[in-house]
């Protein structure tokens, strides 16, 4: 049976070949000390995959890739997630570069494959952050306005 709109097909569908130099930053596979042993497009597709799936925390991603080997294949890691410190390496300006890659992808998607393009746009915001998680503690200690000739919402 066919995946239809499953991570898994998005990322076998992706080509990242053009974003390759940004994705290797500061890695080396050759040289003096120790060569990168995994693949920088792992993590990439690990952070479109915390987008997708709406995952609040880098933190909390890392251990949803600890506990399900399946989203650990979706991404290209073996038997083990080895999330790097792809934020530090990358930066802001390095993020920004493949967000607007992977929206021009979307872009080209759009009409042949609407499920791609849609996951792409979702997944396009990977800069490395932590998303503020939602609290209805927050919520709470918000009180809202009156205004006049209206009673308070709260």
């Amino acid at each position: 049976m066919k995946e239809v709109g499953s991570p898994k097909l998005l990322f076998e569908n992706l080509d990242l070949t053009p974003i390759q130099p940004i994705l290797w930053t500061d890695l080396h596979r050759e040289g003096p000390g120790r060569p990168v042993e995994y693949q920088p497009e792992w993590d990439l597709k690990a952070l479109m995959l915390r987008q997708l799936l709406q995952i609040p925390y880098v933190k909390d991603l890392v251990n949803r890739l600890k506990r399900n080997p399946y989203l650990r294949r979706v991404c290209g890691y073996g038997d083990k997630a080895h999330f790097s410190q792809m934020k530090k390496r990358i930066g802001a300006d390095g993020f920004r570069v493949i967000e607007v890659w992977l929206r021009r992808e979307a872009l080209k998607l759009r009409v042949s494959q609407q499920l791609t393009a849609a996951g792409l746009v979702q997944a396009a915001c990977v800069d490395g952050t932590d998303l503020r998680a939602w609290s209805s503690f927050f919520l709470s200690s918000i009180t809202l306005p009156s205004y006049p000739g209206n009673r308070s919402i709260n």
